[in-house]
């Protein structure tokens, strides 16, 4: 009976701190997810979504926030992106993505990128970068349906991406709000926060407007390079086209999650 209690306490206290490896070995994960509609005279154009891990100066604040000084009523505003680069060029069948503005870096790989019209039959190609050759040159994970040149493309946020630099994307300012619109979170429960109570809304001011993701900030000057970004995300199916008069309504939900 001794020896068959020792080894159920041993068995016990395995577990015990098996469980306890396992916790401390858990992480956080935190992700935005913007759901977005577009309409036109009342009527809905399209329905487009996009998701983003947050980038380092995001998580810094989070932290600062929760464990150090604290924010009492934090303000947090959405912003539009656009194309970073007007030069992509890549070969119908190919994956090898080329730009003269020599924009890439190695930790580019991974992140999710659309190239405009290299899809099949013209339409956007939606991939990953595969692997990092050099500042001009990469290859995606997806072959390219169309040939392209003078293209425009535009990626996933770099883990070191700040407001004051930010090579895979650009702010797009085509809209008639003074500021950049707010974030108002609801309640939080499950992890999980929104803003479906009041979403942020755009009134877009010029025909051919391209938007291709979104990002969430915490100063409001429209095409201000300070404050801190928390992460930005590129559509997950394509670039999406928008005249003046049209309208973009915006729901932005941000989790934390065990891992």
């Amino acid at each position: 009976m001794k020896d068959f209690a020792s080894h159920s306490e041993m068995g016990l206290r395995g577990a015990s701190d098996a469980a306890v490896r396992n916790a401390l070995m858990a992480g956080v994960a935190m992700e935005t997810r913007y759901d977005v509609t577009a309409h036109r005279a009342g009527k809905l154009l399209w329905k487009a979504q996009a998701k983003n891990r947050v980038v380092t100066a995001g998580l810094n604040k989070l932290l600062d926030a929760t464990f150090k000084t604290g924010l009492a009523s934090p303000l947090w505003y959405i912003g539009l992106c656009s194309a970073s680069i007007t030069d992509a060029a890549i070969t119908g069948g190919l994956a090898i993505l080329t730009s003269a503005s020599t924009p890439f870096s190695a930790t580019d790989v991974g992140r999710a990128i659309i190239v405009r019209g290299a899809g099949a039959s013209g339409a956007d190609l939606v991939t990953t970068i595969l692997s990092f050759t050099n500042s001009g040159s990469v290859t995606l994970a997806a072959n390219a349906g169309t040939t392209v040149t003078g293209a425009s493309a535009i990626w996933e946020a770099r883990a070191a991406d700040t407001m004051s630099s930010h090579t895979p994307w650009v702010e797009n300012a085509a809209y008639s709000q003074s500021n950049r619109p707010a974030f108002t979170p609801g309640t939080i429960s499950g992890g999980s926060v929104d803003n479906s109570a009041s979403q942020a809304q755009f009134s877009i001011n010029a025909n051919n407007t391209v938007i291709g993701g979104l990002f969430l900030v915490d100063n409001n000057t429209i095409s201000g390079t300070t404050g801190t970004l928390y992460g930005m995300a590129p559509f997950s199916v394509s670039f999406r086209q928008l005249n003046n008069g049209d309208t973009l309504s915006v729901t932005a939900t941000l989790t934390a999650a065990s891992t």
